[in-house]
């Protein structure tokens, strides 16, 4: 009786096992797909190696239209082959998607064990078609033959891929001032109590004339109304360099139906997450390729972008930028001005430097050259004590009054010149700021410029008083470039100044710096919390500079370690000690100490790497052999996320930004030569 009930449970178990077996089995055979994809081939009409394609873009077209990916209005190929294993006949639905790889954040984040989206991936540069409301494309009707039949069409990648309003506006175009509409504006203004308030207060907090803010006023009414309209700026959002990869989707009658409408359609943001949802996280889930109605494939292809701005194509001059109603200069020429032409392929500009009035300078009477060793040590420290207070020239930095006279093209070098101009005279000698800027945004990437800076110190070690700068500024200040949201207490905005509570979710202005000045590279005792790690130095007698590198934050407490004085950060073995004034202070800045002629002088290359986690900062004497002199990531401060231009300066910047510097900027000669840099390349990566 015990051995026939054993056999029954076994019996029973070998049934239930084959039923199991025979459920499983089914599940295969139900997955099995209605259709086949093969052959997903992308950028078929270009020749690539190891199935890559290497584009340098010109950036011809960009001003206006933004750039494209290829240009000249040519599109990348693709093409793949579809067998219907159905039993009739059938059209299928397909879209392409791509997605910049070098600078996007993870799709899926692990939370507490589990795998989920990651709202971040939203603001990745993915696209499809240029028209988002061209959702799925229709196949023609495939035979169910067991052939494969091969299906072409072609795509490119543009700005503002999802067509977000936000990024709407204007057509960029050349706006010329006259005295007679400004004239009509600063009447219309005064007829304003109200505004005439705030020109008042304003006018008094920027120590200037009534007179003078009503005219600031009126540029930026012109500005504001320039800026009105319902074009599809694609500039604002330009495509990001680096490498894209590029996904297929094909889906069936049925599993067309299921797709979410915002994943058919990217310019639609998702209901469940309330942000835009990432087709390379939703489609490459694992239990997306067991519907039998769906195939997803993505392509070995591989596109690799940079971007190279030319110096030939000239620099432009902006009415609203220099604030002045201009027609002709003595400097406009091919390579400078402000007409159509330059406003549609000049890549750069000039950059005229807003001007604090309330922070002058008071130098000595002295007008003399530093770098070429005339003016020496032993003339320095005479002055210090020759010169007392009331023998000081208090004056501000001034900017150029005669556009073109200072930027310009150089045909022999092949680069932009910049210079800051000597003083023929020791009368009313001044000092005067130089800049030049690109005209074309970007977010990420390795950007890198070419530069050639004058030298600083002479040989013994006196400095010429200058900065010198390559640094990155926020495209604009308009709500289509705001940055991310800091979760922390909020961002200080810039105009802010000292301790404040003053703080706002969201804000326009982002900026990452390399400044190169003679200073030390220690900061103050108080910024330590250990003096033991307080570089010894004495600037003053080293032949060395100080390459520092800065990013603004805007204070936002939203970082992990985010922290006030000096701290050390360890990176790719090397360690870096960034500094905070405090925890209201924008910017989070480190110093690091190189010889002078490893440092300008000569013909280098200034690197900012900058990427949505980290920041890496780099010089060198070509592009392969270039040493990491700075990083810091988002552990520590807040990366920015929006568009931003490149600006290469030379300026009178004020010394209270570095207090260690070991000569005092007032007690430096106004320079009697110009002191001249040039840029022979800008390289985005």
């Amino acid at each position: 009786m015990f051995e026939e009930k054993n056999m029954r449970q076994t019996i029973i178990f070998i049934i239930i096992l084959f039923l199991l077996n025979s459920c499983n089995s089914t599940n295969k055979e139900s997955i099995v797909k209605q259709f086949e994809i093969s052959d997903f081939k992308t950028l078929t009409n270009y020749n690539l190696e190891n199935d890559t394609l290497k584009m340098n873009l010109s950036l011809q077209n960009a001003i206006i239209d933004g750039f494209t990916i290829p240009e000249d209005g040519n599109y990348f190929h693709f093409s793949f082959k579809i067998k219907n294993s159905s039993n009739k006949p059938t059209s299928y639905y397909y879209k392409i998607y791509y997605q910049n790889e070098s600078y996007k954040h993870i799709e899926e984040i692990n939370i507490k064990g589990r795998k989920k989206y990651n709202l971040m991936a939203g603001e990745n540069f993915y696209g499809s078609w240029e028209q988002e409301k061209i959702e799925f494309k229709k196949t023609y009707e495939i035979p169910n033959d067991g052939n494969y039949h091969l299906i072409t069409d072609s795509f490119r990648i543009v700005g503002n891929p999802r067509n977000e309003t936000k990024y709407f506006g204007a057509k960029p175009e050349n706006i010329n001032l006259s005295d007679k509409r400004i004239a009509k504006i600063k009447s219309d203004i005064r007829k304003n109590e109200a505004w005439m308030e705030k020109i008042k207060a304003k006018a008094e907090k920027n120590n200037l004339s009534i007179e003078d803010q009503l005219y600031e006023d009126a540029i930026w009414v012109v500005e504001d109304e320039s800026k009105k309209g319902s074009e599809n700026n694609r500039w604002k959002r330009n495509p990001r360099m680096g490498d894209y990869k590029f996904m297929l989707v094909v889906a069936d009658e049925v599993e067309i139906g299921r797709i979410p409408k915002n994943l058919k359609n990217i310019g639609i943001k998702s209901d469940e997450y309330g942000s835009f949802l990432n087709p390379f996280y939703y489609f490459k889930k694992p239990e997306m390729n067991k519907n039998e109605g769906l195939n997803i494939l993505v392509s070995n292809n591989i596109l690799k972008v940079k971007a190279s701005l030319n110096p030939e194509s000239g620099i432009y001059i902006s009415q609203l930028k220099y604030k002045k109603t201009l027609s002709q200069s003595p400097y406009f020429n091919e390579y400078y001005g402000n007409t159509e032409k330059h406003f549609a392929n000049s890549h750069f500009e000039q950059f005229f430097h807003n001007i604090n009035r309330n922070f002058p300078l008071t130098n000595i009477p002295v007008v003399e050259d530093v770098s070429d060793g005339t003016y020496s040590a032993e003339d320095y420290y005479n002055n210090l004590k020759k010169y007392k207070e009331n023998d000081l020239i208090t004056d501000y930095v001034k900017i150029s009054e005669n556009p073109g006279k200072t930027v310009g093209f150089d045909e022999l070098e092949k680069a932009l010149f910049f210079f800051v101009p000597g003083n023929k005279s020791n009368n009313n000698p001044v000092k005067e700021n130089v800049g030049v800027k690109t005209r074309i945004g970007f977010t990420y990437g390795k950007v890198r410029a070419k530069v050639k800076f004058p030298d600083m110190i002479n040989k013994e070690n006196v400095w010429n008083g200058l900065t010198y700068a390559v640094w990155l500024l926020t495209q604009d200040l308009a709500e289509w470039n705001k940055r991310n949201v800091c979760v922390g207490d909020g961002y200080i905005p810039k105009h802010q100044v000292g301790k404040t509570d003053v703080r706002e979710a969201t804000n326009s202005y982002s900026e990452i710096d390399i400044e190169i000045v003679k200073t030390a590279k220690y900061w103050p005792d108080a910024s330590y919390k250990d003096l033991s790690i307080k570089p010894k130095d004495n600037s003053a007698e080293n032949h060395n500079l100080i390459f520092t590198g800065t990013n603004w934050d805007l204070a936002c407490n939203e970082p992990s370690k985010f922290s006030q004085g000096v701290r050390e950060i360890e990176w790719n073995k090397q360690k870096f000690h960034v500094h905070r004034w405090d925890k209201w202070y924008k910017a989070l800045t480190f110093k690091t100490e190189l010889p002078h002629d490893e440092t300008v002088g000569t013909v280098l290359w200034y690197e900012i790497d900058w990427q949505p986690d980290k920041i890496i900062w780099r010089i060198g004497p070509d592009k392969e052999n270039m040493k990491i002199v700075g990083y810091m990531d988002s552990t520590f401060t807040k990366i920015p996320n929006n568009q931003m231009i490149m600006v290469i300066t030379q300026e009178f910047h004020d010394a209270q930004w570095w207090p260690t510097a070991p000569f005092d900027q007032n007690y430096i000669p106004f320079p009697k030569s110009d002191i001249k840099g040039y840029l022979y390349e800008i390289e985005i990566e």
